[in-house]
């Protein structure tokens, strides 16, 4: 129980810190005070004073805050004004969208790396595919995903697609050590002598040996694959929590990106929180 609260108590300060510094880059970065409703040839001065007066209150840090913690407490994210939408509602829109890819993309990758990395671990003495398969996954390493999104986006492949890009070197060359060092186990050899099928050994001796630590790649996996959903919905322009956390950066719309930025962050520290826990949890067996 002590663990647990105090991994809650990390998360909810991560999660805070994250709010805080999205809304001081955000009010304090160049051209926050502006509106654009000020470039209206038509308007008077009276009506440019009005639209900055109104734009100051929206921005301010102080009040903002306690607006919007009160209204978090009644379960009111606030209004979007440049989506002109409650943002409880563009959240509840959007986050099933980032959902599916994120569950679509993370089984894709770890069928193609884990399944790439059982038959490279069982014949690692075959230096060549051992070899073409590692230059391969350190290709996509060296690749950043905003690059990879843009050929995704230009080549008009899905963006699941990215998201399997970035994830399956990971998971290739994490599983593939563990797979080596567990297929080089005396119990293996053993097994092996005594006739049992390489069916049985992957799962009854490989796969169940190495088990805690491909748990913790399974948690870490989601971690990464939480924080590149963003960019790269961002980049292909696809619906989802990060091409309205784009809109709310590009439009200056404080509540919206730190509503957005807190909720990144929360799903961001409960992936590291469930990785550190197995991890924790490996140690001790």
């Amino acid at each position: 129980m002590r663990t647990l609260a105090i991994q809650l108590g990390r998360m909810a300060i991560l999660v805070l810190l994250a709010g805080v510094a999205s809304a001081l880059l955000l009010r304090y970065s160049p051209g926050s005070m502006v509106d654009e409703r000020e470039l209206n040839p038509h308007l008077s001065q009276a009506s440019v004073a009005a639209l900055r007066a109104e734009r100051a209150a929206q921005n301010g840090l102080a009040a903002g805050v306690v607006r919007y913690f009160g209204g978090l407490w009644h379960g009111d994210l606030g209004h979007s004004s440049s989506r002109n939408a409650p943002i409880a509602d563009l959240v509840r829109e959007n986050f099933p969208v980032t959902l599916r890819r994120i569950g679509i993309g993370l089984a894709a990758a770890w069928f193609v790396g884990f399944g790439l990395a059982i038959p490279v671990a069982r014949y690692r003495r075959a230096w060549v595919l051992d070899a073409t398969t590692s230059l391969l996954a350190a290709l996509l390493l060296s690749v950043p995903a905003t690059v990879l999104a843009y050929f995704c986006l230009t080549a008009g492949t899905a963006v699941e697609s990215v998201l399997v890009l970035v994830l399956v070197p990971r998971i290739f060359r994490f599983s593939r050590n563990l797979l080596v060092e567990a297929y080089g186990m005396a119990s293996v050899d053993m097994a092996r002598a005594r006739g049992v099928s390489e069916s049985t050994i992957l799962l009854a001796y490989v796969v169940r040996g190495a088990a805690p630590q491909l748990i913790v790649l399974a948690a870490a996996s989601l971690s990464m694959a939480v924080g590149a959903i963003i960019p790269i919905e961002a980049i292909c322009d696809a619906a989802g929590l990060g091409r309205l956390a784009w809109q709310a950066a590009t439009a200056r719309d404080l509540l919206l990106l730190v509503n957005l930025t807190m909720l990144i962050a929360l799903a961001t520290t409960a992936a590291m929180a469930v990785s550190e826990f197995a991890s924790r949890s490996e140690a001790a067996a």
